[in-house]
């Protein structure tokens, strides 16, 4: 970390000043620039004067991170941050390179939080295990100096990093820990706040099996939502809501909740609520009313928001996968083999278990379309992977089709062996 003199002399160089300039009446410049180079410790009476004519406290001037460094670290940090919540993450290994030397002195502020909410994000980016420990500093630090707003956000980035390694039921326990903090200490959290903890709470309980409950919380907190005219992230509880529907077979419920995202969409108009409502619906009819041309119909109006700007999740393995699958049901067995290509991976900001399984349901259909033009091999290592994928999932339909994919393939292949 920066010596005193070298403190000095970066600030008198920020402010312009020459070594002449800063001396002033009270100090040679001889004196001056053995002082910044530490070849001499400047006495109580100099530091304060010294202080005062950079405009900043003496007590600064002795901290090995001054504010007004932490102010300006934090400035460029956020700057390389934005891109990488855009999903460039070319700059992630220099914004950990740049925290990294300040994080054993910095000092209670938000200014400190943070950067260190930050470095635990870009860490974790970067593929690095280490980045608990300054979340949970972040978190100290905002509790204490009350910006609760800011404290439940470390929760937030937590938890998705949780679902990121699919441990949902250790999120699940992570956005408890939570609201039962907020609970006890009576944190006065903002509407928008208690929204999204509710919206948490109840996506984890369906991602474990808890689905009763999940729905349940799921139409209390739109209505809050409503209530409240707080409305992030209610295109994806309506989106959640329509899956569980779906998997209960209630289409009425089904139906309700597409036109409250159309609605949702007129007010909105965002492209991210257009795709949920065309690609659901292309998903519904595929899988559940077996109206595969309304499907292909669906998924092409998915299709022509590809070129649309604004959205990161326009993915087109969305768009191959229920368009392969639409053509394989209509039984256009080349035309779904030549969309199935375009499908190779689950898109790596999928983390809900409906959606992994969905995808997995779709590479099944990939694998029996190559069986059926007599590609075993590749036909099976599809079947397998999406089989494996899914074992440690929450049961539903969905993982019926794939095993018994699966299962099938593998018998083919062993009968001719």
């Amino acid at each position: 970390m920066n010596s005193l003199g070298t403190r000095i002399r970066k600030l008198r160089k920020e402010q312009k000043l020459t070594l002449e300039a800063l001396a002033g009446d009270r100090l040679t410049k001889g004196m001056l620039s053995q002082i910044e180079n530490d070849k001499a410790k400047p006495s109580m009476e100099s530091l304060d004067y010294i202080a005062e004519r950079l405009g900043v406290k003496a007590s600064e001037l002795l901290e090995q991170v001054t504010p007004s460094s932490i102010r300006h670290l934090l400035e460029q940090v956020e700057i390389l941050f934005a891109e990488l919540k855009l999903g460039n993450t070319d700059n992630v290994q220099q914004i950990v390179e740049m925290i990294k030397p300040y994080v054993e002195d910095l000092s209670l502020s938000y200014e400190a939080g943070r950067l260190l909410y930050i470095y635990a994000a870009a860490q974790h980016h970067a593929r690095l295990t280490t980045w608990e420990l300054p979340l949970q500093q972040a978190r100290f630090m905002f509790k204490e100096i009350n910006l609760l707003s800011h404290w439940f956000e470390t929760y937030i980035l937590q938890v998705g990093i949780l679902s990121g390694e699919r441990k949902y039921k250790t999120a699940y326990s992570c956005i408890l820990q939570a609201k039962e903090e907020a609970d006890q200490e009576n944190y006065q959290l903002d509407s928008r706040d208690d929204v999204k903890m509710a919206y948490y709470i109840s996506v984890f309980q369906v991602a474990i099996g808890e689905l009763e409950a999940g729905k349940q919380l799921i139409n209390e907190t739109i209505t809050n939502a409503h209530k409240n005219q707080f409305y992030s992230y209610i295109d994806d509880m309506y989106r959640i809501g329509a899956f569980c529907a779906m998997i209960d077979h209630d289409f009425e419920q089904v139906e309700h909740m597409l036109k409250k995202l159309e609605q949702y969409r007129i007010f909105a108009e965002q492209v991210d609520v257009d795709a949920f409502i065309f690609g659901l619906r292309a998903h519904y009819y595929n899988s559940y009313t077996h109206d595969y041309q309304m499907a292909l119909e669906e998924i092409e109006r998915y299709g022509a928001l590809m070129h649309e700007e604004g959205s990161i999740k326009l993915d087109k393995n969305f768009y191959y996968s229920e368009k392969g699958k639409s053509l394989y049901l209509l039984g256009q067995y080349e035309e779904a083999k030549e969309a199935f290509e375009h499908f190779t991976n689950v898109p790596p900001f999928i983390l809900h278990p409906f959606d992994i399984l969905g995808l997995n349901e779709c590479f099944s259909y990939k694998a029996l379309c190559y069986a059926h033009f007599g590609e075993f091999t590749t036909a099976y290592e599809i079947a397998k992977m999406a089989y494996m994928d899914s074992q440690d999932l929450i049961d539903l339909p969905y993982k019926q089709k794939i095993e018994e994919t699966y299962y099938s393939i593998k018998a083919q292949i062993n009968s001719v062996q």
